[in-house]
């Protein structure tokens, strides 16, 4: 009995499922072994997880009580005066208690690593999965209890009140019948593929489902399989079989002592079976509050793929459905054993200690019932179940789950099963923590039994069975998981000023601004961002660079020189009316075609005078002086031969603005052609704007500054005759004329 105890837990790496981390929003490879639907819009962009391992063992047949706990002697924690010669903790066979209660008895053991895993979260919310295992499973299922006293106990003589064949003797001559008995041992190697999309996405009712297909290498195995066995102990050493219907199968262990073995050649040509399996998965949200999942960004709504939207989800799957066949002869044997209704007689239990491998299993077999049949081919089917989760959230990170595992495989299959677990707890979850706890109740064993784990970043650790772990206390089972996945996880779209701009197409990063102008200020909302934007407080459009555009004529802002009056962009914005090729603006005859050489107007004639008898020599006229208009006489009287002459600046402090009007006449010309001459040579020439004024009266055309108002004006208008250029230009002395208001 101790025996079968050490093997039992000595050989376990992983069991089935961890039950409550495998309902967690982020339990990575756990989650989608449970079930692959959970692929699906998962919280995951990518995981890399290199190992995770879980150990569990468990039975309703002997209890474990150690002075020390499971935990202490797992780190080695353990004094001396427990540990034995060798620093083994000590374990005697007292620490072993039976629980004897006319119940057929049940063991599990089931082991796992998983190796190297990829999974991969999509856009488009599907995801896949590449993983790789090492799986074992082992057990019995629905044995006697009097079978298991008789092979057990009576033939181990260090069990603490050993007493000589005290169990053969109390079932001597009782006819007894074991049926539906089953019990195997199962290890594989599996590489897995898994998909899972969404199947139906309504915002309020969300359903994802998933496959995992899987290639399977068979690393050994076996079975027995009892469908009726009739039997009575005649003697403490003998015991008859009246009819026996069996099927047993089993891998040699010659092809593991086999000296030039090696490692390649368990997964390769020489291996030892192979096979084909599939899960199929399928998860129901409820996302009553969808619409709060969703944000803008780069003007567009955007889910939130960091959040979990769901009220309560519920999934199911079914998993492990498929077998491996061995057919490596002479390494797999297949044993079908028949009485053909004679019966016979096993008469010395001890030459099973004289097995010296599994070959003689054979000859043992064939021997006690001659009419049995060999073949070199089996097959096991897996350990297949029907998992069922139901997951609840409470509020804010708190979530409550149940999950339970019920085996689709009966006691007498011809392979490996799982046992049935119900699991209810409540989990912690965040995206970089997570802690949870869980009873769990399984058939089979302890009625209810404590478990928790806890996630931190890359790494969780945790049991189904604290107890077998940290007390003293009876216990028939232990329980341990952990793992490291290394994940990348959905995140928001960066958006580090907050605009509702992604920091990629932001193009004022770490400024807040507006959505519609690449993330940056926009003062005007015109779309044009500010540092573009010529009008920064006017609205305008992006073609007319951010300033309005009333004459919609493409020229806008400063470069339009017509801001109302609808132009062309080469002549600044401005009309051409007489579409001569000087905008009117700077056309001095805008209603008659002229020259630019002419600042727009036509090309003057030969001027003559036709009074005088001679031809005029000169073309261009003396500037005329009406005595009467001016404030100031163009020269000094010669009868005042010592009164100084006014400059025009002292005459603006003896203006009268009040009643007057004044011009500061750089010219005066009957011939309008000459006057028109002059204003060219100083809009082109020397850089200042300068008109005609014309008056009736006179018949003079006078070039001007322009009308002066003020004090102001008026020396403005000195200062633009200060020039150089223009002083060499103008024609004669310069002079205010004054005009009434």
């Amino acid at each position: 009995m101790t025996a079968l105890f050490v093997l039992f837990v000595s050989s376990i790496t992983r069991a089935q499922y961890p039950m409550q981390f495998t309902n967690s929003n982020y339990g990575g490879v756990q989650s989608v072994s449970y079930n692959p639907a959970n692929l699906a819009d998962s919280r995951y962009r990518f995981v890399m997880a290199p190992l995770s391992f879980y150990v569990n063992a468990n039975n309703n047949y002997i209890n474990v009580k150690t002075p020390y706990s499971q935990w202490k002697a797992l780190f080695g924690n353990l004094p001396e005066s427990q540990l034995d010669e060798n620093g083994v903790p000590r374990f005697e066979n007292s620490y072993v208690n039976d629980r004897l209660n006319g119940n057929r008895k049940q063991a599990f053991v089931n082991a796992e690593v998983t190796g190297p895993s990829f999974l991969f979260g999509l856009k488009n919310k599907s995801g896949f999965a590449l993983t790789t295992k090492t799986r074992t499973f082992a057990g019995f299922y629905s044995l006697n209890e009097d079978l298991m006293k008789i092979f057990l106990e009576d033939f181990d003589t260090t069990y603490a009140g050993y007493t000589p064949n005290f169990h053969q003797l109390q079932y001597k001559n009782i006819p007894n019948t074991q049926q539906r008995f089953g019990a195997g041992a199962l290890a594989f190697q599996e590489f897995a593929f898994s998909y899972a999309t969404v199947l139906l996405d309504d915002k309020e009712h969300f359903v994802k489902g998933g496959a995992t297909l899987k290639y399977l290498i068979g690393l050994g195995g076996g079975y027995l399989r009892v469908d009726e066995l009739q039997y009575e102990l005649l003697d403490v050493d003998s015991i008859r079989f009246r009819s026996a219907t069996m099927n047993g199968a089993y891998t040699s262990d010659a092809y593991f002592s086999d000296p030039d073995r090696r490692l390649f050649h368990y997964l390769g040509k020489q291996k030892l079976g192979s096979g084909m399996g599939v899960d199929l998965g399928i998860v129901y949200e409820y996302r009553p509050n969808h619409k709060d999942y969703y944000y803008r960004m780069d003007r567009r709504k955007e889910e939130d793929r960091t959040a979990n939207k769901y009220v309560f989800k519920f999934g199911a799957a079914i998993t492990d459905l498929g077998r491996i066949t061995f057919d490596r002869a002479p390494y797999t044997r297949n044993l079908n054993i028949i009485t053909d209704g004679d019966s016979t007689d096993w008469t010395d239990f001890q030459s099973v200690t004289k097995f010296s491998g599994s070959d003689d299993i054979d000859s043992f077999a064939l021997e006690l019932f001659p009419n049995s049949t060999v073949d070199s081919t089996f097959k096991m089917t897996l350990p297949t179940s029907l998992n069922l989760n139901v997951d609840v959230h409470l509020s804010d990170n708190w979530y409550g789950s149940a999950s339970y595992i019920q085996t689709l495989q009966g006691n007498k299959v011809r392979g490996v099963r799982k046992q049935n677990i119900f699991s209810v707890g409540a989990r912690y979850e965040t995206r970089r923590f997570e802690s949870g706890a869980h009873f769990v109740v399984g058939h089979f064993y302890n009625p209810v039994l404590v478990g928790a784990f806890l996630r931190y970043g890359p790494v969780y650790v945790g049991s189904d069975n604290l107890g077998g772990i940290f007390t003293a206390k009876s216990t028939n089972g232990f329980n341990l998981f952990a793992g490291i996945q290394l994940p990348i996880l959905h995140n928001l779209i960066p958006d580090e000023d907050g605009d509702g701009i992604s920091d990629e197409k932001d193009k004022c990063l770490g400024v807040f601004g507006s959505d519609r102008a690449y993330g940056c200020p926009d003062a005007d909302d015109d779309r044009v961002p500010d540092n573009m934007d010529q009008c920064p407080d006017l609205p305008g459009t992006k073609k007319t660079k951010g300033c309005p555009d009333p004459d919609e004529d493409g020229v806008v802002g400063l470069d339009d020189k017509c801001p109302d009056l609808p132009g062309e962009p080469e002549n600044e914005g401005c009309p051409d009316t007489d579409e001569d090729g000087v905008p009117d603006h700077l056309d001095a005859c805008k209603t008659e075609k002229g020259v630019e050489k002419y600042n727009g107007c036509p090309d003057p004639p030969e001027v003559e005078e036709e009074e005088e008898p001679a031809p005029i020599e000169k073309k261009e006229e003396k500037p005329v002086v009406k005595r009467e208009d001016p404030v100031v006489e163009k020269e000094t009287p010669k009868t005042t031969p010592t009164s100084a002459a006014l400059t025009p600046r002292d005459v603006v402090d003896l203006m009268d603005f009040d009643t007057y009007d004044y011009y500061l006449i750089l010219g005066a010309y009957k011939n309008k052609a000459l006057a028109d001459e002059l204003v060219k040579r100083l809009n082109r020439e020397a850089g200042v704007l300068t008109y005609i004024y014309y008056d009736s009266d006179a018949q003079m055309n006078y070039v001007t500054f322009g009308r002066a108002v003020d004090r102001d004006t008026a020396l403005s208008h000195l200062a633009e005759l200060s020039k150089p250029a223009v002083e060499s230009r103008i024609n004669g002395h310069v002079w205010w004329k004054k005009v009434p208001k």
